[in-house]
């Protein structure tokens, strides 16, 4: 396959939807507190916004997407075992457990045979090309060995990444005053994040995996 027509790495699409995830729940979060809204307050005010873009993307897909269904469920645990604690750290630490499940997640896919970067990239090749598009990129699993190992070694990578992410959170959270909190947690994030998606896009398209 030529390299004119490899598909195009969609860095837009993707980073998008991501900042308007951390940028607009600082501003709100910075927002309130300068306003003299609390901690606990200005933090759920600024989660609003990842719930109601998760919720609606649930909505507008034609069947259900179980990684929105897992990000809402356990963000709503994350705060209501914050409250019932009475815990502003716990509340801000909560995208760390959050992350490190995800983690857990993309690891354990890899251990039981089926990554799930596999049915992730499924979806963008029927996006992109229809059913038949996806069922061609995700039969490549079953034929080329070299294909397995790199979807494998992708989604390892993010696991052990998100888990390593979701560490440094936690102690943040409870290392910094409250209110350096969401600053620095969000910059790290961006970091990791632009890290691990720029690793994947240069290795797969390097080795020939791009949806």
């Amino acid at each position: 396959m030529t390299n004119d027509l490899k598909p195009k790495a969609r860095w837009g699409a993707v980073l998008a939807p991501a900042l308007i995830d951390l940028v607009l729940p600082l501003l709100i979060f910075y927002g309130l507190r300068q306003s003299g809204v609390g901690v606990v307050g200005a933090t759920l005010a600024g989660s609003v916004i990842p719930v109601l873009r998760t919720a609606y993307s649930l909505l507008r897909g034609r069947k259900v997407d179980w990684m929105a269904v897992f990000m809402i469920v356990a963000l709503a645990v994350g705060t209501i075992a914050s409250l019932a604690m009475h815990s502003p750290r716990m509340l801000l630490a909560k995208d760390g457990v959050i992350t490190a499940l995800c983690g857990g997640w993309l690891l354990a896919t890899v251990a039981l045979g089926k990554p799930l970067l596999l049915a992730i990239g499924r979806g963008i090749a029927e996006a992109k090309r229809g059913k038949g598009g996806g069922e061609v990129w995700a039969g490549r699993w079953d034929k080329e060995p070299p294909f397995r190992h790199g979807i494998r070694l992708i989604t390892i990578v993010w696991g052990v990444g998100l888990v390593f992410d979701a560490v440094v959170r936690v102690v943040i959270a409870y290392a910094l005053p409250l209110d350096a909190v969401p600053g620095v947690t969000t910059v790290q994030w961006i970091v990791v994040f632009v890290l691990l998606y720029g690793f994947m896009m240069i290795y797969s398209r390097k080795n020939d995996l791009l949806a």
